[in-house]
Formats: structure tokens, sequence, C-alpha cells
């Protein structure tokens, strides 16, 4: 395997474009039962359901669906809280359904989630308990270019869950699960990086490995979570939508999202850019958010979200 080392990606956080993303606020994944998927996830890695959004009239007219929807949203936080840890966003949509991917429907750019735990044994004896299965995965996991102990299982909606052995960083639960990253697929791996690097991610790793490119991507404000990519096919065919169960868009704080649309229309390197939606969640603290969708070269959709630097408190190591 050759790797190159890139230091300077989890650098200083002053002089960075008022565009760029800042922190990683979720990852979302549609299930077909909220409360089944959310228990499983709060057995296995201790998360907590710390907000909750009710929606029987929305209008999710910015995510491509027409008509009215009805969904239920559940944000799970491990224990760093909502400030300092992105969450995994469970959708259980109602209106329409939940829905697995129809035939002639493109590959999805996601192909895993991952949680970091202190110990893989401790985790193993939880996934038995809870009577699921999971696998070790021969000569581990690379992540944030290392190859590292782990385990691979199946969540109750099909979702390929990476589980890697890490010791605890600063702040980090001393024994439950810790959200690490998401795996990808790039069909033209350099055509991806100069895609992310636009929107702020940066480079914090790379190489080939059997003779195929991979890179790992880190958010200079949030060296937490990492994008892990590795260049490979994608079946041709018509996108997913938004009610597609598994693993559907990632989701990324920035200062301002009307400035960050016109400043990624200007600069061109994102393709095409839609104007940005309100969102509402009136029964949240935040009431709701102002939001732009993205699409990568490999059609992962990707959710700029409006947050300031000043409400959150990402760590500033791994």
């Amino acid at each position: 395997m050759s790797t190159t080392e890139h230091p300077t990606a989890t650098g200083a956080r002053v002089g960075r474009p008022a565009f760029h993303a800042h922190a990683v606020m979720h990852c979302n994944l549609n299930t077909t039962d909220g409360e089944r998927a959310a228990a499983f996830y709060m057995a296995a890695f201790g998360v907590e359901p710390r907000m909750r959004s009710v929606e029987r009239q929305g209008d999710a007219t910015p995510l491509g669906l027409q008509g009215a929807i009805a969904s239920t949203t559940t944000f799970l936080y491990d224990r760093r809280g909502p400030r300092s840890a992105p969450a995994l966003e469970l959708v259980d949509w109602d209106v329409p359904a939940t829905t697995p991917a129809w035939p002639g429907s493109v590959d999805s750019a996601f192909q895993a989630v991952g949680f970091r735990v202190p110990s893989l044994r401790h985790f193993q004896s939880r996934a038995v308990a809870l009577g699921h299965p999971c696998t070790e995965v021969a000569g581990g996991l690379l992540a944030r270019g290392r190859r590292v102990p782990a385990l691979r299982t199946v969540d109750l909606d099909g979702v390929v869950v990476e589980v890697i052995e890490s010791p605890p960083g600063p702040g980090d639960p001393q024994s439950d699960g810790v959200l690490a990253h998401e795996r990808m697929v790039a069909v033209d791996l350099a055509e991806t990086l100069a895609w992310y690097e636009t929107i702020g991610w940066a480079v914090l790793s790379s190489g080939t490995e059997s003779g195929v490119p991979w890179a790992s991507l880190v958010l200079p404000d949030d060296p937490t979570f990492t994008l892990e990519f590795s260049q490979a096919p994608l079946s041709p065919g018509t996108p997913r939508n938004a009610v597609t169960r598994g693993l559907y868009r990632v989701a990324l704080a920035v200062e301002d999202v009307r400035e960050a649309a016109s400043a990624l229309r200007a600069d061109g390197g994102c393709g095409e850019v839609p104007e940005p939606s309100f969102i509402p969640m009136v029964d949240t603290p935040t009431g709701g958010f102002t939001v732009l969708f993205l699409r990568d070269p490999n059609g992962a959709v990707v959710e700029l979200v409006e947050r300031p630097r000043g409400e959150m408190s990402r760590p500033t190591a791994p």
C-alpha cells in the first residue's frame, strides 16, 4: 500500500472562506422503522436521541419530492452532545413511505457508516447480547490513512456499519461508540477530491492499495470525522430519491448558506448550485434551518446547513 500523509489538513482555523464547511452536522439514514432503528444504535453504541421532529404537513420540494410529506426525524448523538459531535439522523418517512432502491436506480455512493469504539471485544459482546451478528474484517479497515482493527455488521435497514477500534480522544465517552466516518465510492477520485475541496474538505491522507486509489478527507475545523473514499465504478441508472432506504446524504455546517451558494456559483467547482431553502422544524429548539442541497460527482447528496462557528464547540483533535 502506497500512502501520502497530508499533515496540514488539520491546520489553523483562521483565514478560511466563510462558505467553507466547518463541521459535520449529521449523516442521514432513511429507515422503515424509526423506533427499532434508534433502539439498535442506542443499545449498540450508547448514542442518545437528543432531538426529534415530527412533520405532518411539510414541503420537501428542495429534496425533489412533490406534494405534502409526513415524516419523523430522530437525531442520535454520542455522549459528546450536539455542539461537539455529528449526529446519525434517522428519517422514518410516512408520506411518501421509505422505499427500497428500485430496479434501475444508480448504486449509492455511500457504502457504510462508521463508528469508533475503545474496545472491539466490548462492542462484540453488546452485539451478541442484541442477537446481532458481526464479523471481523480480515486485515482491518483503512481509516484516516491507516489499517485499524475492525468489525462489520448490518443494521435493521441493510446499512453496512463499520466499527473500528481506537483509543478515546479528548472528551470522548470511555466505553461507548463515536460516529467517526462514512465510507464512499468515487468514480473518478481526482474529480471527487476537487469537488469536496471546493466546499472546504482537505485531504488528510491518500494512496493506492492493490491498484485502487483511495483518500481520507477531513474538515480542518472538525478533525474527528472523515470521509473515506476509494475509486470504483457505480452502475448507471436513475438517481435515488430522498425517501430511498439507507444512507442518502451528509449535512455540513457553513456560516451563511446564501453566501455559500453565491460563492460556489462564482467558483463553478461544484457544478449546478440551486437556490437555498428554509426547512421549518417548529418542534425543535432551532425552529428550522436554511439549507442548500448539492450533488457530488457520484450523485451523493451533500447538504449545507446554516450554523455559525460560534454555535459549535468541535474538538481540535481526533
